[in-house]
């Protein structure tokens, strides 16, 4: 009995370091939108087996994400004299599309390895990062006399899923 459950135990730990080691082939440079996504991040992101990454390869797409939030205060005077300060979080959000190409195994040329991303495509932005001295958007008289980063988020997604 001793020996089986050592057996079994080293086999648990064998397939446990394989496991692992599977993961994570995502190297992504968020400046030129080059990099490589493995088939299997992208199957755990959508939940694919095999024959469906392998069916649906062509009609993923990519798209890239930062989020950066922002303290912003800002300061005013009633008419009364009275001065008033307040501190708003603002988000300025980038999305862009990142195009590619299917990577394929060389022997087979047709079992898809990962996707090769070569390059941002369309880009969108969301909210503005106001500026000392500026103007608080909506509010005449409210002059912004800080802008602080408080946190940044750059996410890569596969057909609206984050990849991890």
């Amino acid at each position: 009995m001793k020996k089986i459950l050592t057996g079994l135990a080293a086999g648990a730990l064998a397939m446990s370091l394989f496991a692992s080691s599977t993961f994570a082939a995502v190297s992504f440079d968020s400046e030129t939108g080059k990099g490589f996504v493995g088939k299997g991040d992208v199957q755990t992101a959508l939940g694919f087996n095999n024959k469906q990454l392998q069916d649906n390869a062509g009609e993923l797409a990519f798209t890239y994400e930062s989020v950066q939030s922002f303290e912003v205060t800002v300061e005013w005077t009633t008419g009364e004299g009275t001065k008033g300060e307040k501190t708003h979080l603002v988000e300025h959000k980038r999305t862009s599309t990142v195009t590619g190409n299917v990577a394929y195994d060389a022997r087979t040329a047709k079992q898809v390895t990962g996707f090769n991303l070569t390059n941002f495509g369309e880009k969108t932005e969301a909210g503005n990062i106001p500026k000392v001295g500026e103007t608080f958007p909506g509010n005449s008289g409210h002059e912004v006399t800080k802008v602080e980063l408080v946190s940044s988020t750059n996410t890569l997604y596969v057909n609206g899923k984050a990849l991890q």
